[in-house]
């Protein structure tokens, strides 16, 4: 039992070895991130009636959260309602959680009202996906839902102007809804041509564009005009001729729109302005359609372009037009500011023309640049890995001979001129040390990953060694020269305690020494001659003791006492009367023996 015990408390100490290096090995290496596919439903209605649109997100390992950005042109649908969703006015948030332990995939049901006939998009402006353990899931596909709005047989097909005009100069030919492309020639100082082209038809649509940052030389601008059904389009084309020659003295109104006000007012940048109820569409900066929206409790006419971006016309107390951008979430309204940069021509240089005392930007490394058809030499970022920068550092020219470093930026091909940030060298200071930091728990990350699989290795080796030794181990007593265990002990006095023909127990030191003294101190009589020859023989007291700490245990060696009672006394009980008879003679008649005459014996 001995043994058992120290075998169970070595496979708990294994096992409880191998749970903790079970622990940390998941902790040790890193967890690839699932990846998923984000897919919208087409479906196709009629105007005035409601659509469901189905987004589903599905993954390859079960699913946690999820968040995601909708946007949609407010002018062809509204947001009616949807599962976990809530927006309008062009934007709409749908959040995502895990309902079930597995579920690999979301699905959102999104319901709209159709406004207007023609063909619209549902698209994804931002998303985070994440799975069970929180992990961020990489979307393969990200697509968008085409919803197709089916005009009745009522709606109108007309997509013609009324009227054409512009503003400087003046259209050649004159207008006819029939002609679709005309010109103008404008002066040199005429960065907008004003354009009023009123559609034909009240439930048709203006979509004016090109006619903002004229260049020198030739300009298209587009009048396209989209019929009530939604279907029926015409594009009206006018070409823009800006010349070197001196502007002309006009009269040039201000940007009126024909408003006409709602009687909505609201403060804004401590002015008071009143929301247009209606403006010409001709006004809507170029990418904007004209909508109507509700606004206050006012159904008030807006523009609108395809990111969802809503625009009001407003008028302060001088009767000034101007648009404001609306953003219908917040309720909040900011004056519609554009930039517009001036084009400018840089000629890039070779690095070798870079003077010596102009020092190169830090953290920049010399590398090769692709700038349309050619490439040319500059710097970039020399932590921007291996993907292709947005942005690069390159030596040039501009049009008045000053050379310099200026910014590329490579997605928006827009250039700056270069200028070191004050702040740049305390930037770069801290990120040097966080580099050195996370270098540094990088190298102890690797070394605990070393040493757990070292500890795994040799923990799997101990429990193969433990495993070969508990099946090879034969069972074994203390004559084996294994050690001895209770098992062996009970069947040794089992063995010794079996009854002897003949024989006797000795009884404990207590029991003996009841026994008078005569009995031990009168010599023996047998009826064996050769008893009395023999000297009687004493076993020694501690012999006992003396078995008992050899063994261990304390147990009476009473196989050892019957083989000396019967090598002594092979008669027992005729050695008895024996020594009965002789003390009888002794004493007188009648007479008792004495406790005192009695000796005790201690057999022990």
């Amino acid at each position: 039992m001995v043994m058992n015990r120290k075998i169970k408390s070595m496979r708990a100490g294994f096992l409880a070895l191998a749970v903790a290096l079970t622990v940390l090995l998941s902790q040790a290496f890193p967890v690839f991130a699932a990846s998923g596919q984000l897919t919208f439903s087409d479906p196709s209605v009629s105007v005035g009636n409601q659509v469901s649109v189905t987004m589903r997100i599905s993954a390859d390992a079960p699913l946690g959260a999820s968040d995601v950005m909708l946007g949609y042109d407010s002018s062809a649908l509204e947001f009616v309602s949807g599962t976990n969703a809530n927006g309008g006015a062009g934007s709409i948030r749908v959040v995502g959680s895990m309902e079930e332990a597995g579920q690999t995939d979301f699905r959102f049901t999104l319901t709209f009202k159709a406004l207007k006939a023609g063909a619209t998009t549902i698209s994804v402006n931002s998303y985070e996906v994440y799975d069970a353990d929180s992990q961020t899931v990489s979307l393969s596909h990200v697509g968008s839902s085409a919803v197709t709005v089916n005009a009745p047989d009522t709606y109108s097909d007309d997509a013609s102007l009324s009227s054409l005009t512009v503003s400087p100069g003046e259209l050649s030919p004159a207008f006819s809804p029939e002609t679709t492309e005309y010109s103008v020639t404008v002066p040199a100082d005429v960065e907008r041509l004003t354009v009023s082209a009123p559609a034909n038809d009240s439930g048709a649509s203006v979509s004016i564009s090109g006619n903002e940052g004229l260049q020198m030389g030739e300009n298209t601008v587009t009048c396209q005009v989209t019929a009530e059904d939604g279907t029926t389009t015409r594009t009206y084309t006018i070409l823009v001729t800006k010349t070197e020659e001196a502007p002309q003295e006009t009269e040039e109104s201000s940007a009126e729109a024909n408003a006409v006000g709602s009687g909505v007012q609201v403060t804004v940048d401590e002015g008071i302005w009143q929301v247009a109820g209606s403006f010409d569409a001709a006004a809507l900066p170029e990418g904007f359609t004209q909508t109507e929206i509700t606004y206050e409790d006012t159904q008030v006419q807006a523009g609108t372009d395809s990111m969802g971006t809503i625009l009001l016309y407003m008028t302060d107390e001088n009767g000034n037009g101007d648009f404001f951008v609306y953003d219908a979430e917040k309720g909040i309204l900011s004056p519609y500011v554009t930039i517009s940069m001036s084009e400018r021509t840089i000629v890039v240089l070779p690095p070798e023309r870079l003077p010596e005392e102009l020092t190169l930007p830090d953290g920049f490394m010399e590398c090769t640049i692709d700038i349309g058809e050619h490439t040319v030499h500059g710097w970039i970022w020399e932590n921007s890995g291996e993907e292709a920068p947005e942005y690069c550092v390159v030596y040039g020219m501009n049009e008045d001979g000053e050379e310099n470093l200026y910014r590329y930026d490579q997605k928006e091909m827009t250039i700056q001129r270069y200028f070191q940030d004050p702040a740049a060298e305390e930037i770069r200071g801290r990120y040097v040390q966080v580099a050195e930091d996370y270098n540094s728990l990088l190298e102890d990350y690797n070394v605990r990953g070393y040493l757990i699989a070292g500890l795994f290795g040799v923990s799997i080796l101990l429990v193969i060694i433990l495993v070969i030794v508990l099946l090879t181990r034969k069972p074994g007593g203390p004559k084996d020269g294994g050690s001895r265990g209770p098992e062996r002990e009970a069947d040794r006095f089992q063995e010794r305690t079996e009854p002897l023909s003949g024989s006797r127990v000795r009884k404990p030191a207590q029991e003996e020494s009841r026994r008078p003294e005569s009995l031990t101190a009168e010599p023996r009589v047998s009826e064996s001659p050769t008893r009395a020859e023999q000297p009687e023989q004493s076993e020694p007291e501690d012999a006992w003791e003396d078995a008992d700490q050899e063994d261990g245990l304390e147990l009476l060696d009473l196989e050892a006492d019957v083989d000396d009672e019967e090598a002594l006394d092979p008669e027992p009980e005729s050695r008895k009367a024996a020594r009965e008879s002789a003390a009888a003679k002794e004493k007188p008649a009648g007479e008792k023996p004495d406790d005192e005459d009695l000796e005790m014996i201690d057999l022990d």
